[in-house]
């Protein structure tokens, strides 16, 4: 009775937080975003039109420098709270978790209904890489650092966050597996792209770092 509870309780909170009706019986692995490699990485590629013109300048052409600074703040407050969940996400993994609350906040790719306290509207993973209609906070910050008129791909930032976003990937289909060994193998692969995406755009490379706590 009581793990019938709790597991009611989970559910109900997913559907209150997320906008998932509470109407569908269960909630899947699918639905929490454990999707295949290809899914995944089609949610690594930033949309264009928000994140580059396609003109020769960045998304923050006309921006006021204090707009920008503002922008990128929140950009960076996501970030850290993101990285955040990535180690909540490692701990279950290292604990032999393929699945979990731990899992869901990370991967599920529904919106909130509302914002979370750092203004993400959607779980870590949402949040970071965007999706195929729109960009990460993890792109729009790195391309935030872009000169004017050069093209973020270029930049240092945008190619560690590509690799970053890719790398993330691999954690998925492992879940969907239920493989904590192969897991965990693929979270410290994307530990070391994550710190060396962190260490591009000027946030602290340490994922220990007490920013991200």
């Amino acid at each position: 009775l009581i793990v019938f509870i709790t597991a009611f309780s989970l559910k109900h909170w997913f559907c209150e937080a997320y906008n998932v009706s509470p109407a569908r019986k269960q909630l899947t692995r699918r639905d929490f975003g454990l999707t295949t490699a290809a899914a995944a990485l089609s949610r690594s590629a930033p949309n264009q039109a928000i994140a580059f013109d396609g003109s020769g300048s960045s998304a923050y052409t006309g921006k006021t420098p204090t707009s920008k600074a503002e922008l990128q703040r929140s950009y960076r407050a996501r970030i850290a709270a993101d990285v955040g969940d990535f180690n909540d996400l490692g701990a279950a993994i290292r604990n032999g978790e393929t699945s979990g609350d731990t899992w869901v906040k990370f991967f599920i790719p529904y919106a909130r209904r509302e914002p979370d306290s750092v203004g993400r509207a959607y779980a870590a993973l949402a949040d970071l890489v965007g999706a195929p209609d729109r960009s990460g906070c993890g792109y729009l910050y790195a391309a935030s650092f872009v000169k004017p008129g050069k093209p973020p791909e270029t930049s240092a930032g945008v190619k560690k966050y590509n690799s970053l976003a890719k790398s993330l990937a691999p954690i998925e289909v492992d879940g969907k597996k239920g493989d904590a060994a192969k897991a965990q193998k693929d979270w410290e692969k994307a530990s070391v792209a994550f710190s060396e995406f962190l260490e591009a755009v000027d946030m602290p490379s340490n994922l220990n770092d007490n920013l991200y706590k």
